[in-house]
Order: structure tokens, then C-alpha cells, then sequence
């Protein structure tokens, strides 16, 4: 079975797409509207309430965590 970032003959996979990007990223559909928002209003993220503002650190965390893995 080929890893994320990677077909099915080994070689590496490159996003040809921004939503590309999100499907290879392992980003899910909440996460990918939320970084669109935050790339155009960034001070959204600070009016966000703490438990959220949480659960997409996380979120974020383990996708990046994830590309040390490729």
C-alpha cells in the first residue's frame, strides 16, 4: 500500500491543485474551509472561543507531525 505523498509505484506524488493539496495533506473539509477563512481574516482565529482555538491547533499539529513521516 503506498504512504500519503506517494503512488502506487513508490515515487513521490505533487499536488497539481490547492484542493490537491488539502486531499494529500490528509486535511479534512472542516480544517480546509477554516485555513481558507484564517489565510483572508487571521484575527478570526483570536475571537474564536479557547476550546476551538484548541482543536485546530491539534488538528494542525497532527497533519504537520505527518509530514515528517513521508
Amino acid at each position: 500500500m503506498a504512504n500519503r505523498g506517494q503512488d502506487i509505484n513508490g515515487g513521490k506524488k505533487s499536488a497539481g491543485s490547492r484542493e490537491d493539496f488539502i486531499r494529500l495533506a490528509g486535511i479534512g473539509p472542516e480544517l480546509a474551509e477554516f485555513l481558507t477563512e484564517f489565510v483572508e481574516k487571521p484575527d478570526k482565529f483570536h475571537s474564536m472561543p479557547l476550546e476551538r482555538r484548541c482543536e485546530i491547533e491539534n488538528q494542525m499539529d497532527a497533519i504537520i507531525a505527518s509530514f515528517g513521516k513521508w
